[in-house]
């Protein structure tokens, strides 16, 4: 990959007129609370690879792989078609999207049903090193449940889970099943953000960034402080305390991590 200038350049182009080139949903809040996040994980020297179940064209996926440093990897897992690999167009048009923006070598696509991976073979082929994962393959409840957990299978140390259809009127399953995860008692992920839908639901829906509960405090330090304009309260969310709320009714007010506000969120939230 390329070094830090020319990566957070590739981001701002990709973010400015590349993610509108591609086939998909993803709304501009989202893409805030992403592009914080990959900032947030580079100052906190969260290194691994990223990784999303659902990819369709490649949208959001292509957010993530911006965010790659050198010797990081991009996992893509899509049936692409039932059976799987039988939808030919989007599989191309996927890695079209890869190669035209420089992430193909980077990119290792996985060509199966999510439901039929276990943690297992996916951590022998993954590893357990994915520090950014988003979760958006099929919305059915055990669907969901299932792919929440692979994820969190696989995630680094200072990962981040982003559960894509949060409160979607489309799949109310896939809210059901956020809920129903967060309350197991099988991991340690703790709400960061809850970024709320800001745009018609043709155009995407809400997404809930999670977080493991040691890197918790200070993702959340981080968001609210990059994101300020845009945060409208924190509050209690499935029995957690403190959830940031975004809302990006607008353009989004993103600040960058510059080195002044570098210097404030290292004061505000040191390591853990």
């Amino acid at each position: 990959m390329a070094d830090e200038r020319n990566k957070n350049a590739a981001l701002a182009a990709y973010v400015d007129s590349g993610v509108d080139t591609v086939g998909g949903l993803l709304q501009s809040g989202s893409i805030a609370v992403l592009w914080s996040l990959i900032e947030l994980q580079d100052a906190f020297a969260v290194a691994g690879d990223v990784a999303e179940i659902g990819v369709f064209q490649g949208k959001t996926f292509l957010m993530l792989a911006h965010g790659l440093n050198k010797g990081e990897r991009a996992f893509a897992i899509e049936c692409f078609g039932q059976p799987p690999g039988s939808d030919e167009e989007t599989f191309e048009t996927f890695h079209a999207n890869m190669a035209r923006f420089g992430y193909a070598e980077a990119c290792e696509t996985i060509v199966a049903d999510s439901g039929t991976l276990d943690a297992a073979s996916l951590r022998a082929r993954l590893g357990a090193n994915i520090r950014l994962f988003s979760v958006d393959g099929a919305h059915g409840h055990g669907a969901v449940m299932h792919d929440l957990a692979l994820a969190e299978s696989v995630l680094a140390p200072g990962g981040v889970i982003a559960a894509d259809d949060l409160f979607n009127p489309w799949w109310p399953g896939t809210t059901e099943a956020i809920y129903d995860f967060l309350r197991s008692t099988t991991h340690d992920l703790v709400p960061i953000a809850l970024v709320a839908a800001n745009g018609p639901i043709e155009t995407g829906a809400g997404k809930l960034m999670l977080a493991r509960a040691s890197h918790a405090s200070r993702y959340k330090a981080g968001l609210k402080l990059l994101n300020q304009p845009d945060l409208k309260h924190c509050d209690p969310f499935a029995g957690f305390a403190d959830v940031p709320c975004f809302y990006f009714s607008a353009t989004p007010q993103r600040w960058p991590l510059d080195a002044r506000l570098r210097k404030i969120l290292m004061e505000i939230a040191p390591g853990p």
